[in-house]
């Protein structure tokens, strides 16, 4: 009997000592799952019933049934089936609405593989757009603190819209700026009264105090307060025939801002409050233009990977940055001239020192080999961008600061003039599309400056050499026009007239009107050649 007893109390041992064991490394491996987000068991925040449902019905199944999908999505794709396709993302992000991989893959395909199977470029910009939409409207509702999605969606604003590299990527800008303008009408830029706003429709009602609003609604006939907000969304107006009745009863300005505010934050996920603190960091960043929405998402990105102290998570919300801010100082000032309904964008200058102080803290932040040289070609582009638009003084601060970096040799040893005429030579021959433009229009901005104050010589020398450098951007490069190709000359003028009335005082933009028919013919743009984008 001892003889039998002797193995099962072994066993039994074995056994205790074995469960204690797959208890401990069971404990590290849930530890592990939940760090990295391996397990559905949290509850969804925001989820719709039907994924509510199939996070539950379907339990493990729900593997198996989303890699079925994916198949199904690839063969759709293939076979050039985009609208199933979508359908097919739609459910794969409901069955696996944790999994922010699948959605970025998604989205990513859709903004850029399939968006380039269209030659129409309204087609393109749809897939683009539809892009954009699976990440910040559907995957951001069931993980809105994830800052992989953050990620991932302002680099298809920095990267798909913002640079040339898309025939289309002019189209695409035109129409996000329009969408902006829609959005943001006459409170762009009034940030801080839009976070004061209702922000839904118990707050609305506390703030106007009384059932007036309703009443009115309910006389022009809106069942309730959604149908009326649907409504201002497709007009991106407060409708016409309610409009008297809110303003008689002066509540016309609290009812707007919080329809905005809701659309902001509802449909764009742009927080106002994120808005006013990024142009207080920044400067005066342009939010109708993709760039700015890029640093958007860059920097909430980064403010999480901040605290889960994900360093390389961090540099490349940090790259997202400095590439963003530099393009914004670039091209990221939009001339929106309505009488025209002419959408231009030119260079944001105001930002230089925002984008030097970016590229300065990630050099502290890492090493110089990671920041060094994309930090010296913003150094080269701002000194040669700013002594065009006529900002020497700061043009030299510029290249002054940028020789105490040993790293750069003698590269910026020349005098002011002399590295910038060098610089100019080579850009023309190599320069980007938002650079070539810069360059002809700060020339044709001086041009009628000088114009202006009577230098009519010192007028035509700048507009000759804007003509000069226009002819040899085109000439270089011939054959990809439409993707990289300046606007119409006569367009440019125009543009570059308008920006400079703009920018210098009334009584000499009024002179500058008077100047204008008594020049010579080649400083008169003819305004019948530009075809303009309509905004609705």
């Amino acid at each position: 009997m001892k003889n039998f007893a002797r193995p099962i109390l072994g066993f039994a041992i074995a056994f205790a000592l074995l469960g204690l064991s797959l208890s401990v490394v069971q404990s590290r491996m849930n530890a592990i799952r939940y760090t990295e987000q391996l397990t559905d068991t949290d509850p969804l925040e925001n989820a719709p019933p039907l994924v509510a449902f199939t996070s539950v019905a379907l339990g493990g199944f729900r593997g198996l049934v989303a890699d079925w999908l994916w198949l199904r999505s690839s063969k759709m794709q293939d076979e050039g089936n985009y609208f199933e396709m979508v359908q097919l993302a739609n459910w794969i992000v409901k069955l696996q609405p944790r999994f922010t991989g699948s959605h970025a893959f998604l989205a990513w395909n859709m903004a850029y593989n399939v968006s380039v199977t269209f030659t129409n470029f309204e087609d393109r910009w749809r897939w683009v757009k539809r892009g954009i939409e699976l990440i910040r409207d559907e995957a951001l509702e069931f993980n809105p603190g994830d800052p992989e999605l953050f990620r991932q969606l302002g680099w298809i604003f920095q990267h798909k819209m913002g640079k040339d590299l898309d025939d289309a990527n002019r189209y695409y800008k035109t129409e996000f700026a329009k969408e902006m303008i829609r959005l943001f009408a006459d409170y762009y830029g009034q940030w801080e009264l839009l976070q004061k706003a209702p922000a839904n429709e118990a707050k609305l009602r506390a703030a106007l105090g009384d059932n007036e609003f309703w009443n009115i609604l309910a006389k022009h006939g809106y069942k309730n307060f959604d149908e009326f907000e649907k409504h201002f969304r497709e007009l991106a107006v407060i409708p016409p025939e309610i409009l008297p009745d809110l303003q008689k009863a002066g509540i016309e300005k609290t009812v707007e801002l919080c329809l905005r505010y809701r659309w902001m934050t509802m449909k764009y996920h742009l927080d106002p409050t994120w808005l006013h603190k990024l142009n207080v960091k920044y400067g005066d960043l342009d939010w109708r233009l993709p760039e700015a929405h890029a640093i958007y998402w860059a920097e909430r990105g980064k403010d999480k990977w901040t605290e889960d102290k994900d360093s390389f998570k961090r540099l490349s919300c940090d790259r997202m940055l400095f590439q963003s801010l530099s393009a914004a100082f670039e091209t990221g000032r939009l001339v929106y001239l309505k009488d025209i309904e002419h959408l231009e964008m030119t260079p944001n200058i105001s930002l230089v020192d925002a984008v030097n102080k970016s590229y300065m803290d990630s050099w502290d932040a890492y090493d110089e080999n990671t920041i060094g040289g994309a930090y010296g070609n913003f150094l080269v582009d701002a000194i040669v961008t700013l002594y065009k638009f006529g900002q020497k003084k700061k043009a030299a601060e510029m290249q002054a600061h940028a020789r105490t970096y040993k790293r750069y040799g003698t590269r910026f040893s020349p005098n002011l003039d002399d590295f910038v005429l060098k610089e100019l030579a080579e850009d023309m021959e190599q320069a980007s599309q938002p650079t070539a433009q810069g360059t002809v229009q700060s020339y044709l901005m001086n041009a009628y400056y000088q114009l202006a104050i009577d230098e009519d010589e010192v007028a035509e020398s700048y507009l000759t050499i804007a003509k000069q450098l226009y002819d040899r951007y085109q000439k270089f490069v011939a054959g990809t026009e439409r993707r990289r190709g300046l606007p119409p000359w006569n367009q440019m003028q125009i543009t570059s007239l308008e920006t400079t009335k703009q920018r210098i005082p009334a009584p000499m933009a009024k002179r500058l009107e008077e100047r204008i028919p008594r020049a010579k013919e080649k400083f008169i743009p003819e305004a019948g050649e530009i075809a303009a984008p309509v905004v609705q």
